[in-house]
């Protein structure tokens, strides 16, 4: 996709489109229009690749990227093909909740298999900014879907974590509202799938 701004600041795409949509050139009624609205201080390309033009969008909240000759407050339209693929979720299994902590109310969904805890952004759990917390793999909670069940395990940190109060040195199984101690941030289990139901059980 060449994402190309005609000469009234309209973006559109040029592999589709002979000339721009939005100032009477036409195209085919199933593309959908996505509006954007930017001030700009410097240059941009005409033509851009649209993965790079979102990119670079998410990224000016940061100040790394400031918008071509635009009017401040000025909306973009950038036409596209409308079949855009979403992304697919692994089904929620369960939720460790926050009830003490730094993240105090806050939830956090598991999956099946594995659940990696720690503070860093790659982890299934990301507990940010938690310096009690190891960075990567304090702990793991395993959700097995042909037993159904839960199972608290050591992660590959040096750190301990418990479950209700009682140190983990070897897989445990969990049940509803076991509370985690991961650092000084405590976690509940809230299972979804259970004994009454279960992503991959028959009706």
């Amino acid at each position: 996709m060449n994402l190309t701004k005609c000469s009234n600041g309209h973006f559109y795409d040029s592999d589709t489109y002979a000339s721009c949509p939005h100032c009477g050139g036409g195209g085919p009624v199933e593309n959908q229009t996505i509006s954007y609205d930017a001030g700009t201080t410097q240059s941009l390309s005409d033509t851009i690749d649209l993965d790079s033009f979102q990119d670079k969008a998410d990224d000016n909240a940061g100040g790394g990227f400031d918008y071509a000759d635009l009017d401040e407050g000025k909306t973009i339209s950038i036409y596209q093909n409308d079949k855009m693929e979403t992304p697919t979720m692994a089904p929620t299994v369960g939720w460790l909740v926050c009830t003490k902590g730094r993240f105090y109310g806050q939830d956090f969904r598991l999956k099946s298999g594995r659940n990696f805890i720690g503070r860093s952004a790659g982890m299934d759990v990301c507990l940010t900014g938690e310096n009690t917390v190891s960075r990567e793999r304090h702990a793991t909670i395993i959700h097995e879907p042909r037993q159904n069940i839960f199972i608290a395990q050591p992660g590959d940190s040096r750190e301990l974590f418990y479950v209700n109060n009682n140190v983990v040195l070897s897989p445990v199984q969990l049940k509803k509202n076991d509370v985690l101690q991961v650092g000084e941030v405590y976690l509940m289990l809230i299972p979804c799938c259970d004994s009454e139901f279960n992503w991959g059980k028959e009706d």
